[in-house]
């Protein structure tokens, strides 16, 4: 049970140093006086009530907070009255402390400021820079400003959480991407852990969203609308890992623009030369023709990797129809890393995905696991066809892999069963 007893000072008379207050100092009057008065402040030690912190950050009042303790086993008993002040003493304490969590290296630097271990600091650091996945999902593509300030009454209503919860993790994610500006050089997963003392996790996690918001990916589009944060994130450390530089600061300006050229250049030698084209084809009939198990009976061979009688029926089409849905599909592979150092196409990276690659498959009755075979088997044979037409093919296959990795991936994560019924690629949220 807490101790109330040892809760009931004033917190009030509690004086946490301001960090540009030189409190050692005397002030001008101080320093004439005859004598030096002394003012000393006592109390129990300060106690930081997690479930009382959590219920903050989470914007909830004081009878809320209240109602929850007391429903808690260990507070049968207690007066509802005494509960009451230790939750306002509580929150009290915690208006002094959300200052500092706005500046957490300073925080954890400044060990006179709260008797805590360093385990316990950052995991209150931690839990205040923790978001709601429904609330960030709506701040991504919108210009982090005044005007989503004034939409978040409006976002809390939609997703039902608190709009003091909705405000501090706009706050948060504004006050990272302010320092992203500031910052060159470091990367971005490393400079947030540096200046805000997140865990890796946290910090890629804030990366992800500032990637997107930075090149103004767009997730509003209808065609997309039914992906969650989980999904957004997954595909922005996909375009980061595979379509940027290694030292990527998370910028439209470290796109890998020898990745870009080498995708142009793949395109005309593997899509448009049609000799090239018809080779290909042929190898990767042949190739997933061959994972067919040789009896069904005896067969071991996980589903995955077994193609589907529908993509069997696309490769071995050798009309204009199947040679025509094929090229188009790797043409828009090739198409969105050529052309994605271009604003426009980043911006729209995911719709295309989804519209171009993702439909085409699921409207011929494709699986993702189809897409996925079919990648991997166009990656093992353009190779020879890469090694045998580019001197110092080197750099070629390697522009080749992460241009159609990145791809399958995306496609993979994106996949629909079912073709679109949307038409033009419409917004559902209002963009910024």
């Amino acid at each position: 049970m807490r101790d109330f007893a040892s809760a009931s000072f004033q917190l009030s008379n509690l004086r946490l140093p301001h960090p540009s207050l030189d409190f050692l100092r005397f002030n001008r009057h101080e320093e004439q006086a005859d004598d030096a008065n002394f003012t000393a402040i006592v109390s129990t030690p300060v106690v930081v009530d997690n479930m009382v912190f959590s219920e903050y950050i989470l914007g909830r009042p004081v009878h809320e907070v209240v109602a929850r303790m007391r429903s808690e086993p260990d507070m049968v008993g207690v007066q509802e009255s005494a509960v009451t002040e230790y939750v306002r003493g509580q929150l009290h304490l915690m208006q002094y402390l959300e200052y500092y969590m706005c500046r957490p290296r300073y925080f954890l630097e400044q060990r006179h400021l709260l008797p805590l271990c360093d385990k316990a600091r950052m995991g209150l650091v931690e839990q205040y820079y923790a978001f709601d996945e429904p609330v960030m999902l709506e701040f991504l593509g919108r210009k982090l400003n005044s005007r989503t300030r004034t939409y978040l009454p409006e976002l809390a209503t939609k997703t039902g959480i608190p709009v003091a919860s909705c405000k501090r993790q706009f706050e948060n994610i504004r006050r990272i991407a302010k320092q992203a500006e500031d910052e060159e050089g470091m990367p971005l997963v490393n400079e947030i852990m540096d200046r805000f003392a997140l865990s890796e996790p946290l910090a890629t996690h804030y990366a992800h969203i500032l990637f997107l918001n930075i090149n103004r990916v767009d997730t509003t589009k209808r065609c997309l609308s039914h992906f969650k944060f989980a999904d957004f994130d997954f595909c922005a450390s996909i375009l980061i890992q595979y379509w940027t530089t290694t030292t990527s600061t998370m910028t439209l300006d470290d796109i890998d623009q020898p990745l870009t050229q080498h995708a142009q250049q793949l395109k005309s030698l593997l899509v448009e030369n049609k000799a090239n084209f018809d080779s290909l084809c042929t190898l990767v009939r042949v190739h997933i023709s061959s994972l067919l198990p040789k009896t069904p009976s005896g067969s071991s061979a996980s589903t995955s990797t077994i193609p589907s009688s529908a993509l069997l029926a696309l490769l071995e089409n050798r009309t204009v129809r199947g040679s025509t849905q094929i090229r188009a599909i790797l043409r828009v592979s090739f198409s969105i890393v050529a052309d994605i150092g271009a604003s426009s196409t980043l911006r729209n990276a995911l719709g295309i995905i989804v519209e171009k690659i993702v439909d085409s498959f699921a409207s011929m009755g494709l699986r993702s696991e189809d897409m996925e075979l079919f990648y991997d088997s166009v990656i093992i044979h353009s190779i020879g066809i890469v090694t045998e037409q580019i001197p110092d093919s080197v750099p070629a296959i390697e522009a080749l892999s992460r241009t159609l990795t990145g791809t399958k991936l995306l496609g993979r994560r994106l996949f629909r069963q079912k073709s679109s019924i949307f038409g033009p690629l419409t917004k559902i949220r209002p963009a910024q």
